[in-house]
């Protein structure tokens, strides 16, 4: 059985560093050995998600644009809706449009699930991101998004400034 990693190496193509995203405890896509129970729903799924995963991780380093909805600069919901829409699903056209959408999946993020977070100043949804993983054993999920400092970034849900500010997930392809 081989293991293939959405993210197999440190570095994308652009040069940006991976690390982060290689912790032990964190999990890896296994392409090979599906769960014997699970259906063929589920297998294609997973590796949509996978591909998915891929896609955003292409645009690592992309530079921040407010209302940006392209390669050529994105914010946090363009991001998200670029890289669904990629894979034919439509996204709403910002955070809180997208916190509506699929269903909720707070208490059991997986990757590919959107997660939200309250503005700096506000109370209501104001930021969305894509999760990566999942850490099985402290929660902590990594994700990949759109920040004002970095463009497209991937960080982690325990750091401060967004632990504070996380308001929950929902899962667009089930």
């Amino acid at each position: 059985m081989a293991l293939v990693t959405v993210f197999a190496n440190n570095h994308n193509a652009s040069g940006h560093d991976r690390s982060i995203l290689e912790r032990p405890n964190f999990m890896t896509l296994d392409y090979t050995n599906f769960n014997e129970d699970s259906s063929d729903q589920d297998d294609m799924n997973f590796q949509l998600i996978a591909e998915l995963l891929l896609e955003a991780d292409k645009h690592l380093g992309t530079k921040y644009r407010r209302g940006g909805k392209t390669p050529n600069g994105f914010d946090c919901s363009g991001f998200t809706s670029y890289v669904y829409k990629q894979f034919g699903y439509k996204l709403g056209a910002s955070s809180r449009d997208q916190f509506k959408q699929g269903i909720e999946s707070t208490d059991n993020v997986k990757p590919g699930d959107l997660l939200f977070f309250k503005g700096s100043r506000s109370s209501t949804v104001g930021h969305v991101a894509i999760a990566i993983d999942t850490d099985p054993e402290t929660g902590d999920i990594i994700f990949i998004h759109a920040a004002l400092k970095g463009g497209i970034r991937v960080d982690r849900i325990s750091s401060p400034y967004y632990s504070k500010r996380y308001v929950g997930a929902r899962r667009v392809i089930n």
